[in-house]
């Protein structure tokens, strides 16, 4: 009570009181502590088996010259991992002996197949059920977990520091590293039903995200510039279809006076990127429009002769992006077309693939990879393919280059996740 006396030495009640209170809450914070860490370990998650397996090399290999098949189709490569996902769990293999370096799976059975993202230190795995999981690369341990409602995201976006996927109201983007929520962005009303979606990384805090849904007029889409620091929306552009970044300051699209009609002439749009908007800077016209990649102040699109049975066509036509002209062309062999092609390191890689129709009995199928300079299209070099038997049920026999950098080139059938070759 007030004004008690207490002689010295003797215990004061309400400061054990206080001391006990603070030790319940101790064991509480613990227990809970512990509790996380079950809830976190009750999935399976091995950890780094070894150390970790150093890169096939520091960049796109130049003059590649041994093809190695691979069982499996990874979703990424990644330093010197191939990461992969099956049902319900994502792994991390070693990209030259195939052993797993890691794995995390799911036991609750609810997961179903994961789509995965890779930067060069997190990978990102969404199930069907709505669980977000990041993980770390190098240690295969689960750094955070972020659960939302069921069909909740599609596909992801990993790019400065930010794990960027589409919501069904939006746009949400996440810490990678700790998996916090940093910004939401509402997709505007004609986006009731939006369809695929890409986000771009541009310099000075801009993320550019592209929604495919019904704008004014036959516009097909929406592209919004959104300060990546607080999600504020500070520009919003129509465009015809899915645009293409080239480089820091460029994404290359269809022109809105394009009329889209068979036969005619495509006009392509160069867009000047910013804070301040997208803005016109340059149009050129293309006879046949069919962008495969963009990067490093070029676009490559395929186009003519597409013949029978082929996914690609026979003709690659190089566009300069900071003139609007075209830089090169390359038409393939006679019996020949290309795949998809990639640019990386100031290089285009492209399989060249013979013509194997439905009716040909003998479905051998031959190709050779080529590697391109990316400004002139000269050849640098030149790698004979393996054989390959091309079966029955596949209607697209063209191999892809499906992925580039790390020393290695993944080349790949596209309806095939059996045939699959690392060329290093």
């Amino acid at each position: 009570m007030a004004g008690e006396i207490r002689l010295l030495g003797q215990p004061d009640p309400t400061a054990q009181r206080r001391a006990m209170m603070l030790a319940v809450l101790l064991l509480i914070a613990m227990a809970w502590h512990s509790f996380i860490d079950w809830y976190i370990e009750r999935d399976l998650v091995t950890g780094n088996q070894g150390p970790f397996p150093a890169a096939l090399g520091s960049e796109a290999p130049a003059a590649p010259t041994h093809a190695a098949h691979r069982s499996y189709r990874p979703e990424a490569l990644v330093h010197g991992l191939a990461v992969d996902s099956t049902h319900s769990a994502v792994m991390a293999l070693n990209v030259r002996t195939g052993e797993e370096y890691w794995r995390y799976e799911r036991r609750d059975h609810h997961g179903d197949l994961a789509s995965v993202e890779v930067s060069a230190d997190t990978v990102v795995a969404w199930f069907e059920d709505g669980k977000l999981v990041g993980i770390d690369l190098r240690t295969g341990r689960v750094r955070w977990r972020t659960d939302f409602s069921r069909n909740g995201f599609q596909d992801l976006h990993i790019g400065a520091g930010q794990v960027v996927a589409q919501t069904p109201g939006g746009v949400a983007a996440f810490s990678e590293r700790d998996g916090d929520e940093l910004w939401r962005l509402r997709q505007p009303r004609s986006c009731e039903d939006p369809g695929p979606w890409n986000a771009y990384d541009f310099p000075e805090h801009l993320t550019v995200v592209e929604l495919s849904c019904k704008t004014s007029g036959d516009m097909a889409g929406v592209v919004i510039g959104v300060d990546n620091r607080t999600g504020a929306t500070l520009w919003t552009r129509a465009v015809r279809q899915e645009v293409h970044q080239a480089d820091d300051h460029t994404l290359v699209a269809d022109s809105p006076t394009d009329s889209g009609n068979v036969g005619e002439a495509a006009r392509v749009q160069l867009l000047d990127v910013g804070r301040h908007g997208a803005e016109p800077r340059a149009e050129f016209t293309s006879d046949e429009w069919f962008p495969m990649d963009a990067r490093e102040g070029v676009v490559i699109s395929a186009g003519e002769d597409v013949p029978p049975d082929s996914a690609h066509s026979t003709v690659l036509t190089a566009y300069d992006t900071g003139i609007g002209e075209r830089a090169w062309e390359r038409r393939a062999a006679a019996g020949f077309s290309f795949g998809w092609a990639r640019i990386a390191d100031g290089r285009v890689y492209v399989v060249e693939n013979s013509t194997v129709l439905e009716e040909y009995e003998d479905r051998d199928l031959q190709a050779d990879l080529l590697v391109l300079d990316v400004h002139s299209g000269k050849l640098l070099h030149r790698l004979r393919l393996p054989h390959l038997t091309v079966p029955d049920d596949m209607r697209l026999t063209d191999l892809e280059v499906e992925e580039v950098g790390d020393g290695a080139v993944r080349v790949g059938l596209l309806e095939s996740s059996h045939e699959v070759w690392l060329v290093t």
